[in-house]
Formats: structure tokens, sequence, C-alpha cells
């Protein structure tokens, strides 16, 4: 697999934030390739709504599970599951392509490190636990992940969304199999073609797309500082937008 990565996502560094997390990590409901894993889980436990979320390579950074817990606070099971065996990217990999692109060939490919695998505990999870319409989120590389499992021939999400989406190309929701929500940052590609193409397989309910040219790559996880306002404007709006998305797709399967 070709790993296309931004400048912006390879030359970016994590942000020195800080958050008391509101959920708990717990175990998947099963071994994948014979190892246990585990989620973090957060958000009201009497939802009927779920998120399966793929974190980005800087694992639970502070920002990320702040987006995570608030997301949670608009009335969703979040469960993030904690993808990287080995740990978050190091980073002193920032600046080398070369490096970052071989880290995720061994810590976060999608078919060698069993993503797919991953995410269908997890949305096997949260329906036992109650959920009955299930979403999925993506953060930069996650973005890419989430669309690759929406686009399993028994996929069960509603809806993708992503915010900063790296390695999101045409060929990539060629087989995608639900509508798309994408929030790239200022340094990020132009997304538009995507959402195009993602429309014009006629979902009912239409796909999303904004641009937020006052925030960096990042600015809803790893690399997001919301003491910015810059960056806590673009992630409230995010976050919203995500929220009334999923919200109208739930709505649009109990018409």
């Amino acid at each position: 697999m070709e790993i296309q990565i931004t400048d912006a996502c390879c030359n970016t560094p994590p942000t020195k934030t800080a958050w008391v997390k509101k959920g708990t990590f717990k175990p998947l409901s099963k071994q994948v390739a014979g190892i246990d894993r585990r989620t973090y889980r957060t958000g009201p436990t009497t939802s009927k709504l779920g998120v399966v979320s793929l974190i980005d390579i800087h694992g639970f950074h502070p920002t990320t599970v702040q987006f995570l817990d608030t997301l949670g606070d608009k009335g969703f099971q979040v469960s993030a599951i904690d993808l990287f065996l080995n740990g978050p990217m190091l980073d002193e990999y920032m600046g080398d392509m070369a490096k970052l692109g071989g880290w995720i060939r061994t810590n976060a490919e999608y078919t060698n490190n069993h993503v797919g695998e991953l995410v269908k505990i997890a949305a096997q999870d949260l329906k036992a636990d109650g959920c009955e319409s299930l979403f999925i989120i993506g953060h930069c590389w996650g973005v890419h992940l989430a669309i690759r499992a929406a686009s399993e021939p028994d996929q069960v999400f509603l809806g993708v969304a992503g915010p900063h989406p790296t390695a999101v190309t045409l060929p990539l929701v060629t087989n995608l199999k639900c509508p798309l929500a994408l929030f790239p940052a200022m340094d990020d590609p132009d997304m538009v073609p995507i959402i195009q193409a993602v429309q014009d397989k006629g979902f009912s309910t239409p796909s999303v797309h904004v641009r937020f040219d006052k925030a960096p790559h990042g600015f809803c996880g790893g690399r997001g500082d919301w003491t910015i306002p810059e960056h806590n404007e673009a992630a409230t709006q995010v976050l919203q937008k995500t929220s009334e998305f999923f919200s109208t797709l739930a709505a649009n399967k109990e018409e």
C-alpha cells in the first residue's frame, strides 16, 4: 500500500495540552489475532447512538480525549479503539516522511494491523450495549481507516465523519457504502471532489464538507490546542456538525 501523507501531517508535532478524561478504558469483548485489546468508552450508556472512533497517530492525546468526551456529551456512546499495540508514533519521526510511513505500515495499516476486525468487535459491543444506530469517525490517518471499514461488504455504519483527513483519495471512496462528512484544515488537500464522488452515489442523506481555513491540520486531535481561539472555534463547529450529521442519519433511518 502506498502511504499518501501530506506535509502538514508529517511535519506538525503534537501540542502540549491537558484534559482530565471522563471515560474509561475497557477490554473489547473478543481477542484479535490472539491478543486482548481495549477501547476508550465515553458518553451516556443509555444512548442508542453509537460511534466507533479511530484516533490519530498520536494516540490518546489530551485534545483527542477531549474531543471524544465532548462527542459523548452530545449524546453518543463512543468507543475509541486503542489501535497501536506498540504505543503512538514517536515525536522524533515528525518531519521524516520515510520513518512516518514505515511506522504506519508497521503499526497502523488496515489489513496488517487487523483494523477491520477491531472495528467490527467495537461495533458489536456498542450494539450489545443498546446502540441501534452506528457511526464511525476518524482523525487524520484514522479517516482513511474509517472509510475502509465503512467500505466493507458487511459494514454496519450509517455514516463516516473525519476531521483533518489524511490519505483520503477518490479511489478510497469507490466502495464506500454510506454518506461522508469531511472537515479539512487549512493545510489539507482539496476534499470537494471526494465529497462530490460520494454525493454521486445517491444516498438519501447528503454528505457534508466544511473547510476550516483558520485551523491547522490536527486541530481536533494531537495537534490541537483548544486554548487557541481559532482551534477551539473550529473544533466546536466540527463537533456540532458531526453530531447533527449523525443525528440526521439516525432519524432518516427510522423514516
